[in-house]
């Protein structure tokens, strides 16, 4: 049986939306007001993400394995640290563009933001290859399949919508299957549907048919 990995899903869902993010930033013309809004509508929703994530990550699994393990968390919790202050400086210069700044402006504010995202992509490789084994090696599947059951129950169905428009796209179907059926037993059918609404222009067409479909028959 696969063992609950406690990082897989939200981290595909945060470089989905770092990706999209680097691109965009790459190719925005930032003397144009209307391709600035749309890099910092994007921005708004990754630096939210990444934030609800490190505060999720703090608490539901470095905290718990830190009891097991005392010692296990200190790495992963500098990082933080650390990230958090690069992170708000780049949210910071984001805030500032107007759709004034000229073509080097904008080339500074690019290089900024990809120096984040790599120090920010080594971080999560490092909690997979890492903090993930622990996790594995002192929990059961059980404890594990709880522990996210609980996470997702007590996150606010906007914040789970958002953070879905980015996972289920950077997910396999058989990964997407397993969220979206156990999804569509529980949920309102609202709920249900906000979420199929929102993945469906971040998916390849033919994917979005298979996918809908599949869960839809379940």
């Amino acid at each position: 049986m696969t063992r609950e990995k406690s990082y897989s899903a939200s981290h595909k869902g945060l470089r989905n939306i770092l990706s999209k993010f680097s691109l965009l930033a790459g190719k925005t013309n930032y003397s144009d007001i209307k391709q600035v809004e749309e890099l910092k509508k994007l921005g708004e929703e990754m630096f939210f993400l990444l934030t609800h994530h490190l505060n999720t990550e703090n608490e539901d699994l470095l905290k718990p394995l830190e009891e097991r393990v005392p010692g296990s968390s200190k790495h992963d919790l500098e990082d933080h640290e650390r990230l958090e202050k690069i992170q708000t400086a780049v949210a910071n210069q984001l805030s500032k563009l107007d759709g004034t700044q000229d073509e080097e402006t904008g080339h500074l504010f690019y290089l900024s933001f990809t120096n984040f995202q790599s120090q920010y992509l080594a971080h999560i490789l490092q909690e997979e290859l890492v903090t993930e084994p622990m996790l594995l090696a002192n929990f059961t599947a059980e404890e594990l399949r709880e522990n996210s059951l609980r996470i997702m129950q007590k996150v606010d169905f906007p914040v789970l919508l958002l953070s879905l428009k980015y996972i289920i796209p950077a997910q396999n179907e058989n990964e997407n299957l397993k969220i979206l059926r156990a999804f569509k037993t529980n949920a309102p059918k609202e709920a249900f549907e906000a979420v199929l609404n929102i993945i469906m222009p971040e998916m390849n067409a033919d994917e979005y048919v298979s996918l809908s479909r599949s869960v839809t028959h379940f």
